[in-house]
């Protein structure tokens, strides 16, 4: 079946501390691995000392969910890693 096209995409450059970098990838890896729906698609890579989330959607509201649930995780497991 190969990948859909997504034509709206949107790209979000986090800045972060570089202990914090790897361990926010390595969670959210999985879920760009699995995708909750066939109408977005989102990658996960380190550039620099930022955390860049690239997210390709079929249409506006697809980018937007999948954008905040990215970002939420983020925001949760820096809480997290603040917290301990």
């Amino acid at each position: 079946m190969g990948n859909p096209v997504l034509p709206i995409s949107a790209k979000v450059n986090i800045v972060l501390d570089t202990d914090l970098l790897d361990a926010v990838k390595t969670a959210l890896i999985p879920e760009a691995q699995s995708p909750s729906s066939e109408r977005s698609r989102t990658e996960v890579r380190i550039q620099g000392n930022e955390l860049v989330i690239e997210t390709f959607a079929s249409d506006t509201t697809a980018l937007r969910a999948s954008l905040n649930s990215y970002l939420r995780w983020v925001q949760g497991i820096k809480g997290i890693i603040d917290i301990l």
